[in-house]
């Protein structure tokens, strides 16, 4: 999936009925609810879990350019992608998308002996009608074989959400849409700017035009995020989308079963990242290393281990990464884990033992903006190399349990907010991980600026450890910042956007931003 949000899905608990395919899957599967993308957006996500390594280790931290582009001579048996592994020990392998066009990113096609390119539908997207057909011709085709992998690949949650009308509407039907942001968030989130905010929904072919554009889907997107209408418009657009996706898995799981092959096929949902809904005051897009962005779905049905597990062990709190699903799959199948592989293997999860998780997480985001974040199972630490042209802090520290929208930066919050220290400073030295409250400890909360400090730490050793390991390359968020999306960066014309449509603050903001110490060392 592409641009899957975990939370707006009924296995990670979402109100709306609008996944009830997925549903059913996952009362046969094991669901991860901590699962988090390594690195994003669209092209660094697909290196990562691809080639179960992070985006540090691989170079590619973008979406276009050099920035995407990944180290091939890892690509051996030391480091092959996951695909290439898989067929070089007996299993077949073949994708149905048109992200390797997409993106310009040829490197995914070294996971498959076979490509299937649908044809085009939604502009540089794919229906997911168009999809669900190849994918069952294949299936006819060749599912009956044994030892094959499959991968299909839908857009349509991603925006600007054109799928049939009726799907928005049914997901408007489907119950009331979420709480949050409410009329003052979205008050709030006026003065936030940056591609994709609510009043900056629209870059207007990257040219930043004013006034500025209106909505290319009216039916499913307003031209801006002004109020609790524009927004519940918006959510059930991108709900909708969710649902009409869902629609086509279950005609996939159907098509499996007519097949007579359902039970002894492996079926695994994810996504490559997620979308913000609101969250730092972005509207359909996913441009930093924040909560809404990361957490992606993971469900995995694999007959005769996870089919017949009690219901008390269906779902997995313990933090993973996206990547680790490269070193679970070989370990259910037998297959050697190559000893380059990043990831680390779940597969006891899978088959309902006790399993832990990672103590924590590195996130890496490198289109829209440059950060790093590391998520405990508490707090959520986010540090920006550069903001683009985002109203961003250099550290924010989120509890993030408390708080998913992540409406409250405790190092920034004002005084008198519960657990705030004030205004945060200069950027810390790493501290002691003994100021991070352990699961469970009976007392006071941590002071948000010694959990900052330790995480800090977290954050420079693990970045450490892997350029050790990949020396002489330097920090690839380091070396090749500014290849983005032409919008993400353009300043003269945002500005100028931000002027003439009553602004101007703000643009005087960016601009102070952007000549800040922080921003121009470019250096972590």
């Amino acid at each position: 999936m592409d641009t899957l949000r975990a939370d707006h899905t009924g296995p990670y608990g979402y109100p709306r009925a609008i996944t009830p395919h997925l549903d059913a899957l996952a009362r046969e599967s094991v669901v991860l609810d901590r699962c988090y993308a390594s690195d994003t957006p669209c092209a660094p996500s697909r290196a990562a879990y691809t080639s179960g390594q992070f985006g540090i280790t691989t170079g590619a931290i973008g979406n276009f350019g050099p920035a995407a582009e990944i180290r091939m001579f890892d690509r051996t048996r030391y480091a092959p992608f996951f695909g290439g592994h898989l067929y070089r020990n007996g299993i077949y392998t073949a994708s149905i998308s048109c992200f390797p066009e997409r993106h310009m990113a040829y490197w995914f096609l070294g996971n498959f002996r076979e490509w299937l390119k649908p044809s085009l539908s939604n502009g540089d997207d794919e229906d997911a009608a168009t999809v669900t057909a190849a994918a069952r011709r294949w299936l006819q085709r060749s599912g009956r074989d044994d030892n094959w992998f499959l991968q299909v690949h839908f857009w349509d949650p991603h925006i600007p959400y054109v799928e049939p009308g009726e799907w928005a509407r049914r997901a408007s039907e489907s119950g009331p849409p979420p709480p949050w942001p409410d009329e003052d968030a979205i008050a709030a989130h006026a003065e936030i700017y940056g591609p994709h905010t609510a009043l900056d929904l629209y870059e207007g072919d990257g040219t930043w035009s004013v006034p500025p554009p209106a909505s290319p889907n009216p039916e499913t997107m307003p031209d801006a995020i002004r109020s609790r209408g524009d927004f519940e418009r918006f959510v059930d657009g991108y709900d909708g989308a969710v649902a009409y996706w869902d629609h086509h898995l279950g005609i996939l799981m159907q098509e499996l079963a007519d097949l007579g092959i359902a039970e002894e096929t492996a079926v695994i949902v994810a996504s490559d990242h997620g979308e913000c809904l609101g969250e730092n005051g972005c509207y359909g897009d996913h441009p930093m290393a924040n909560e809404a962005s990361h957490h992606v779905p993971m469900v995995i049905r694999w007959p005769g281990v996870t089919t017949s597990l009690p219901e008390d062990r269906r779902h997995v709190p313990g933090l993973v990464y996206q990547l680790d699903l490269c070193p679970t799959v070989c370990e259910l199948l037998g297959i050697e884990v190559p000893a380059g592989w990043e990831g680390e293997s779940f597969a006891p999860a899978v088959r309902g033992a006790p399993f832990a998780g990672r103590e924590r997480l590195v996130l890496s985001h490198g289109a829209y903006t440059y950060q790093r974040a590391v998520r405990t199972t508490e707090h959520l630490y986010v540090r920006t190399l550069h903001p683009g042209c985002w109203r961003l802090e250099r550290e924010q520290l989120y509890e993030i349990e408390r708080d998913p929208q992540m409406a409250v930066n405790l190092l920034a919050a004002p005084a008198g907010t519960p657990g705030a220290p004030g205004a945060s400073g200069a950027l810390r030295a790493p501290g002691a991980l003994g100021a991070l409250r352990a699961p469970g400890a009976q007392r006071d909360p941590p002071d948000p600026e010694a959990v900052a400090a330790a995480l800090a730490g977290v954050l420079e050793g693990w970045r450490e450890e892997h350029l050790t390991l990949r020396d002489p390359f330097p920090d690839p968020m380091e070396a090749r910042r500014y290849e983005s999306p032409p919008e993400a960066f353009h300043v003269p014309s945002y500005e100028m956007r931000l002027t003439r449509t009553g602004r101007r603050h703000l643009a005087e903001d960016l601009d102070r931003r952007l000549h800040s110490d922080w921003v121009s060392r470019a250096r972590w």
